[in-house]
């Protein structure tokens, strides 16, 4: 977290230490030191930041790998009427974490296509259901839907397809033979 505030930070320090004040070094002093909020531990293990300088030496080659298949994705897909592909504007980089699809029909055929994929064994995701629509968020702060409409109409749409840095050429080529034959046979 980066922040311009001491009071953000001094907060963000308790939560991410149990909520404990941290007035001294924990590893190396033998005093109590007094828990004075709800705090979590949002700390790294030593094994999971090794793990993550591993991953970050290879970052670049994972990024591209994800692009390479991208591309061929976007290729495949294109042809699909019944989609819309992901568009990287050429001053963006994108490092396709998902691969976002938008369904043209809406939420119906979205749920339609999902279910199918899953049966063929390919496994997609919604990402990501509006967030003022939780429950925490309607609770708190009274939102019932219709605030953020653009918001509301693309994740009702929105399917995200594999990927991962090794998903070979005969795996897209099924994915996207697969979602062509869903919507051929609906035609």
């Amino acid at each position: 977290m980066v922040t311009g505030s001491d009071k953000i930070c001094e907060k963000l320090r308790l939560v991410r230490s149990h909520g404990r004040a941290e007035t001294s070094n924990y590893f190396s002093t033998t005093l109590p030191l007094d828990y004075i909020t709800l705090g979590y531990n949002f700390r790294l293990s030593s094994i999971q930041a090794a793990l993550g300088i591993a991953q970050l030496s290879k970052i670049e080659k994972i990024i591209r790998m994800r692009q390479k298949i991208s591309d061929y994705l976007t290729k495949k897909l294109s042809e699909i009427e019944d989609i819309y592909v992901p568009e990287v504007l050429s001053e963006y980089r994108h490092v396709f974490q998902f691969y976002p699809v938008i369904v043209r029909r809406g939420k119906a055929t979205r749920e339609q296509l999902q279910k199918y994929l899953a049966h063929k064994g390919i496994m997609t995701k919604v990402y990501f259901d509006p967030v003022h629509l939780s429950d925490f968020y309607r609770k708190t702060f009274g939102y019932q839907g219709g605030e953020l409409p653009i918001t509301e109409r693309v994740s009702e749409s929105i399917l995200a397809l594999p990927m991962y840095p090794t998903l070979s050429e005969q795996e897209t080529d099924y994915i996207s033979q697969c979602i062509q034959n869903f919507f051929s046979n609906r035609s």
